[in-house]
């Protein structure tokens, strides 16, 4: 599927085994959906959410913008873009988890 750039020892969530049973691996991988994890990286094999409430202040101070830039024009919220760009970039919340696991982890978009 993908070329995994990590070693079993980097993994800070989840077991560290050569290979997970599919259960095993789904059941992390939707624990770790509902806490708001998303997929970062397929190469490091990274997850991250979203790790603070005023992360559109952060967003908007780092990108010398307006809160109100980020809103689509439709009225309906805050395009998931923008929520994989903090992730991506400012987030601090992350983990490396087991390269099964991280197939069975949606992105935002």
């Amino acid at each position: 599927m993908f070329k995994c750039k990590i070693t079993f020892d980097q993994i800070t969530y989840g077991p560290k085994t050569d290979s997970l049973e599919s259960s095993v691996a789904m059941a992390y991988a939707q624990e770790l959906k509902e806490k708001g994890y998303r997929k970062t990286s397929n190469a490091y094999c990274i997850v991250s959410r979203i790790d603070r409430e005023d992360w559109l202040e952060v967003l908007a101070k780092q990108m010398r913008c307006s809160v109100a830039h980020f809103y689509n024009v439709d009225g309906s919220g805050v395009s998931d873009h923008w929520h994989d760009h903090y992730v991506r970039c400012y987030s601090k919340d992350k983990h490396t988890v087991h390269p099964d696991i991280l197939k069975f982890i949606p992105t935002y978009f």
